[in-house]
């Protein structure tokens, strides 16, 4: 799959190559007046062969579907980490997060394996997490920068979320999708009267009326979304199948994202997901999330990684790779240097006291 690629060869390259991708933006959407900006996503990696892939994908465990129906492996793999992870830590929090969702996100931000892939609303943040090894000597040695190809992913969110309802739309008569309501255990009769319901509200053009928050839609918060349907089962059950005041597509993807309903033939990509801040780490660094599905592993799959080619990296998703952009840094001695000068360093990412001191000391590193 054909990514859209750039090289910066210095901070204001990369300035302008995030503009170029901005205006490109703009005019694949309908050009009037009061037209909001897009909101675009960044992910700065430290070397361009790295892939788009959550750490919990990086191991050799795999969603395989079996007689236990949809509980595999990989969802025992997350299931045990989350729980070790809450016993160890939950008294840190003054605010417990509420949802799986939410733990992930904690999680992924202090290392632990997850399918959770964080992205910055920063560029800037994004960059200087692509050239670390050029901003501190202290943790990094002149062989990381020596091998290191840096880059900065940028992502469509809105886009993405938007071909995800498309193609959820598109698959309304499915087994797959009308299963998913199976827990709130609608009649035939029921069912049929929810299907003409979903097939009503993916041609109410909802999303298109409202202008003025344009640059918000499509990216949801799935943590609101799950409180809001574990609230009250029997009042969820009512309102689906009335079609009065809730979105049904909020259900289907909590029931897919947050739950973790195997899918198949790896059709839909990771979700854009805004979430609370639980720490000022997340919040210093503007985070954002893409959460993954568990995808079906297939007969092919692992003959597609031993060829280079992972089949759960976001890259390699068709609906993914529509709505992503990468901007390879090539002087990156140079770029850092820049940051550096414009007051930018490793205390932008990780607000606690020890970087202070690699901020004080990694001054010297273009000299």
């Amino acid at each position: 799959m054909k990514i859209d690629t750039r090289i910066a060869d210095d901070l204001q390259g990369y300035v302008r190559c995030i503009s170029e991708i901005t205006e490109s933006v703009l005019r694949e959407t309908v050009d009037e007046p009061g037209m909001q900006l897009p909101v675009l996503w960044y992910r700065g990696i430290s070397d361009i062969q790295h892939s788009l892939v959550p750490s919990l994908f990086r191991t050799g465990t795999r969603a395989t579907r079996s007689m236990r129906g949809d509980y595999s492996s990989l969802h025992y793999a997350e299931d045990i980490r989350t729980q070790h992870y809450i016993a160890k830590n939950n008294h840190f929090f003054q605010n417990e997060p509420s949802s799986r969702v939410e733990w992930l996100e904690v999680m992924q931000h202090h290392r632990v394996k997850t399918r959770a892939l964080d992205w910055s609303e920063s560029s800037m943040h994004s960059l200087l997490f692509a050239l670390e090894a050029f901003l501190n000597d202290q943790e990094y040695d002149a062989d990381d920068r020596r091998s290191a190809v840096p880059c900065v992913w940028v992502l469509e969110p809105a886009a993405l979320n938007r071909n995800i309802f498309r193609n959820i739309a598109d698959r309304i008569d499915t087994y797959e999708i009308m299963s998913l309501m199976d827990e709130l255990n609608f009649s035939l009769r029921e069912k049929k009267k929810l299907k003409e319901n979903l097939k009503k509200f993916s041609k109410f053009q909802i999303y298109d009326e409202t202008k003025e928050t344009g640059h918000l839609d499509y990216i949801l918060n799935l943590n609101v979304i799950n409180d809001e349907i574990l609230r009250d089962r029997i009042r969820m059950h009512n309102l689906l199948l009335s079609g009065d005041v809730v979105n049904p597509y909020y259900y289907i993807i909590s029931r897919i994202y947050s739950d973790g309903h195997i899918q198949k033939k790896r059709i839909l990509p990771p979700l854009a997901i805004v979430q609370s801040y639980h720490s000022e780490r997340i919040k210093a660094q503007h985070g954002v999330f893409t959460i993954f599905p568990f995808n079906c592993e297939e007969e092919n799959d692992e003959w597609s990684r031993k060829c280079g080619v992972n089949p759960d990296a976001m890259e390699n998703n068709r609906m993914a790779g529509e709505v992503l952009h990468k901007i390879i840094i090539a002087d990156p001695y140079k770029t850092a240097k820049e940051l550096v000068e414009n007051g930018m360093n490793d205390s932008w990412l990780y607000p606690e006291l020890p970087v202070a001191s690699s901020a004080i000391e990694s001054r010297g590193l273009f000299y």
